[in-house]
């Protein structure tokens, strides 16, 4: 494999969706309670998450000319731009959804050429790395305490989002003049990921707009602490729905399922510094390189496994093996099973890079006013308490699980 300007527009491209699509959800919720809560399900940051996976699925599934494909990646990239100066948040939503479905449907359908499996791995790394260091960056770059940022006015444009824009753009402009993607390769539509596509997605908002009915649940001794279990349903679903899909080009989606069911690097601890960013790209790289050189997508589940037991360590004084393990051996592990599970069809591919924004909100969440009223306990154990044996537990079986599904869908004729 020759490294060409092309891998270079979909790394920087997939990080710009990447940080688009988690700009739409969010793992925190301060919800007043109350009625039904409908408008959870066209209002909100899974509103936004959803929409743009469905944008993303429908573009890479019907588009099929190249020109028009560069025509809604830039269309994405200008939205992206335009959607905080918008007014009220709702239309920011909106417009931050579509223009991160366009962006990721674009991209997806520019890779079906005959270096499908390198396009789509470079891709997948760069979403990956920017799904793992949207919140880091965001903690940097804050200077108000976390706890207040949502109560604080932002700026309508933000210089270095807009250069990055920009940049992107201008790349994207330049492997077209070049004509660096090479030559495109059809591939038939399936019927069954379009559906797919889209119904996973609304699955997750309805369950997440149920999640919000029962927030008042919440508390030590509650129904949901830390982790929401019925989460756990969006797991057999997808499960169900990679089983149904032909040959083996649900295991993606399985790896992306996986990966939200071990956890999050915006969850935990932030680094101290800078170059602790870098570290986590850098092994992201190294995971894509390595599952498309020796692709064992069993082998990378099974490391995001190891990642979700860590999660029995997150108190002190053993804090530092989760972290650990969240820092060093989640990206490199993600990354891993998603390039093993590459290429897949451009539906299935844009279902499963949407997935960890569009899925991990009913998941995981965390949940509170400010860091000064914690809803749960906090209490110092010595060790993990009931409540930590039973969550990592699940999400232990969770990813397990899917990596027994992609063991057997491997089975399959390709």
């Amino acid at each position: 494999m020759t490294f060409r300007i092309s891998h270079v527009f979909l790394l920087l491209g997939g990080f710009v969706a990447g940080i688009a699509l988690t700009s739409t959800t969010s793992s925190d919720f301060a919800f007043v309670v109350g009625g039904d809560r409908l408008d959870a399900l066209y209002a909100g940051p899974a509103a936004g998450a959803s929409l743009a996976a469905i944008v993303g699925v429908l573009v890479a599934a019907l588009v099929r000319a190249r020109r028009i494909l560069s025509t809604l990646s830039f269309a994405g990239l200008a939205l992206l731009g335009v959607a905080p100066a918008t007014g009220p948040w709702d239309f920011e939503v909106y417009l931050g959804g579509v223009g991160a479905g366009l962006l990721l449907g674009g991209l997806v359908g520019l890779c079906a050429t005959a270096d499908r499996a390198w396009l789509q791995t470079a891709l997948a790394a760069g979403v990956l790395t920017g799904f793992l260091l949207a919140g880091p960056i965001d903690h940097f770059w804050t200077s108000a305490p976390r706890r207040y940022a949502d109560y604080l006015p932002e700026p309508l444009f933000e210089p270095v989002t807009l250069t990055l824009l920009a940049l992107t753009a201008v790349v994207l402009a330049v492997t077209l003049a070049f004509g660096d993607l090479g030559e495109r390769t059809e591939v038939a539509v399936s019927g069954r990921a379009l559906v797919v596509g889209i119904v996973l997605p609304l699955i997750g908002l309805v369950l997440y707009w149920w999640f919000v009915r029962r927030v008042w649940n919440v508390g030590a001794d509650g129904a949901m602490q830390g982790r929401w279990m019925f989460g756990l349903v969006l797991v057999a679903v997808v499960i169900a729905a990679s089983l149904w899909l032909e040959g083996r080009t649900g295991i993606v989606l399985l790896a992306a399922m996986a990966f939200v069911a071990a956890g999050d690097i915006g969850v935990a601890a932030f680094p101290d510094s800078w170059p602790w960013l870098l570290v986590a790209a850098a092994l992201v790289l190294t995971g894509a390189v390595l599952g498309r050189r020796f692709p064992q997508p069993v082998s990378g589940i099974a490391a995001l496994a190891v990642v979700a037991a860590s999660a029995l360590f997150e108190n002190p004084p053993w804090d530092t093996v989760h972290f650990g393990a969240t820092w060093l051996l989640l990206p490199l592990a993600a990354s891993y099973a998603v390039a093993s599970s590459l290429p897949s069809s451009e539906p299935v591919s844009a279902t499963s890079l949407a997935a960890p924004a569009a899925l991990a909100v009913p998941l995981i969440a965390d949940y509170g006013w400010t860091a000064y009223a914690p809803l749960v306990g906090s209490e110092s154990t010595l060790g993990p308490d009931s409540w930590a044996w039973t969550s990592t537990g699940l999400s232990v079986a969770a990813v397990v699980a899917c990596g027994g599904a992609a063991a057997y869908l491997g089975q399959r004729p390709s």
